[in-house]
């Protein structure tokens, strides 16, 4: 079950950009709720909010998926590889459903949730692989537990051709991969006009006392719009911490946990999506995308881009490719026309637990009785739990059948954010310089 903790109401506090004397008093309008953020959480908070008959809008300071929800591998996970670890075995309950889902999703079941048939599917599975190490191999074992999303076995004819010959069992995991794009595009043109683009973290002001929410101003050029909301959800993932600063509120509920990130590109590259398990790690994950000039593009994940994240890029590109000759002995980088890599940081943004690891499920800090909510998914494949677990800690009788339509004149949607891979600086593969796997 998600943990929705309550936090005891604090002595009137203003925030930074919380409430000041001389705040416009332009009209107010009511609404039932405002989400802050527009990533996957924030977007899909507002399709559940809208589908419970509420009036509501969800705002976004950039781009939509700006940060984590485009940067994200899209991978739909089933729980299998929290089986690698016994402090993560927590984390594969909860997660356990969502492939399911998301496939049912896909294929247009209005009653389950918003309509992805629209997204892409970049695959239906994922492979998992091992090299020919002990604890390679011992790995591979804890991976076969028997969770909902069960992996199977597959002959070696049947096995993709970059992992045709790789030593042991190769599993076929039944955890569809999502464009990530799609996605948010497909949630984003289900609700245009509740999507409201404001200038940066300056186009939006709050009134409040103690953290208690009276009233919200956004601005957008010289549009102005005053709103009364009866709740709002904090969605906007490291963009939490600065939004509770404003309020005067405890910031440190929050935690982040970095990743350096390795990009893969050559109009040849196969598509692929998978995980290379080494003992009771991820070591590498792949998942591709395809950038604007139609050139496969991979992302290197995994224990590659937490470990990464004490080397600079030219390093950690040289033992990317390191470990790609080691993972996959059946791809040879020197013979791929164009072949050129680049690598991106990026915050995992969650709720803070004790001890520094992941969450088990996605998090929900629930305060003045639900008219503040704040909300994390920890997983890019848990965002529909989220956002029922909002919808359920919603003060009751939220909704009003008194609540005009709210009037956004002068406002806009948001664009959506780019793929990590565009407009980046890239590195030949024949330039990149030899580094020992690890």
């Amino acid at each position: 079950m998600i943990r929705q903790d309550t936090a005891p109401d604090r002595p009137p506090s203003l925030g930074v950009l919380g409430y000041r004397e001389g705040m416009p008093e332009s009209r107010s309008q009511s609404i039932d709720l405002v989400v802050v953020g527009g990533g996957i959480a924030g977007l899909w908070i507002l399709d559940a909010a809208i589908r419970s008959g509420l009036s509501a809008i969800c705002v976004e300071a950039s781009k939509l998926g700006s940060g984590q929800s485009v940067c994200a591998q899209g991978i739909i996970h089933g729980g299998l590889k929290y089986t690698l670890k016994e402090r993560d075995l927590a984390a594969a309950s909860p997660i356990s459903e969502m492939p399911s889902l998301w496939t049912e999703l896909a294929s247009g079941s209005p009653e389950l949730g918003p309509d992805l048939s629209e997204a892409v599917m970049s695959s239906p599975c994922t492979w998992l692989w091992r090299t020919d190490s002990l604890a390679s191999r011992m790995g591979m074992l804890g991976a076969k537990a028997a969770l909902r999303t069960r992996p199977s076995t597959v002959d070696r004819e049947q096995r993709p051709e970059l992992i045709r010959d790789a030593p042991g069992t190769v599993l076929r995991v039944e955890e569809p991969v999502f464009d990530t794009r799609s996605v948010l595009r497909a949630l984003a043109t289900a609700h245009p006009t509740s999507l409201v683009a404001v200038d940066g973290p300056e186009g939006i002001e709050f009134a409040s006392r103690g953290g208690e929410v009276s009233r919200v101003i956004l601005r957008n050029g010289t549009a102005e719009v005053t709103l009364e909301p009866r709740a709002v959800v904090f969605a906007a993932g490291a963009g939490n911490e600065g939004l509770l600063s404003r309020l005067g509120l405890d910031a440190s509920v929050a935690q982040r946990r970095p990743l350096h990130m390795t990009l893969l590109r050559a109009p040849s590259l196969p598509e692929f999506h998978g995980h290379c398990v080494d003992g009771n790690r991820t070591r590498v994950t792949i998942t591709s995308g395809r950038d604007a000039e139609g050139n496969v593009v991979w992302q290197l994940g995994g224990d590659l881009a937490e470990s990464g994240v004490g080397r600079d890029p030219l390093d950690q590109i040289a033992f990317a490719a390191a470990e790609l000759r080691a993972v996959l002995s059946n791809l040879d980088l020197a013979t791929v026309s164009g072949a050129a890599w680049s690598t991106y940081r990026i915050d995992r943004a969650e709720r803070r637990t004790g001890s520094g690891f992941r969450p088990d499920d996605a998090e929900l800090i629930s305060l003045h009785e639900g008219r503040l909510l704040v909300a994390w998914p920890t997983k890019w494949a848990l965002a529909p739990r989220l956002a029922a677990a909002v919808i359920e800690a919603l003060p009751a009788g939220i909704a009003s059948t008194s609540t005009a339509p709210v009037t956004l004149t002068g406002f806009h949607p948001p664009e959506i954010a780019t793929f990590p891979w565009e407009n980046r600086t890239w590195t030949s593969h024949r330039d990149v310089r030899s580094a020992a796997p690890a």
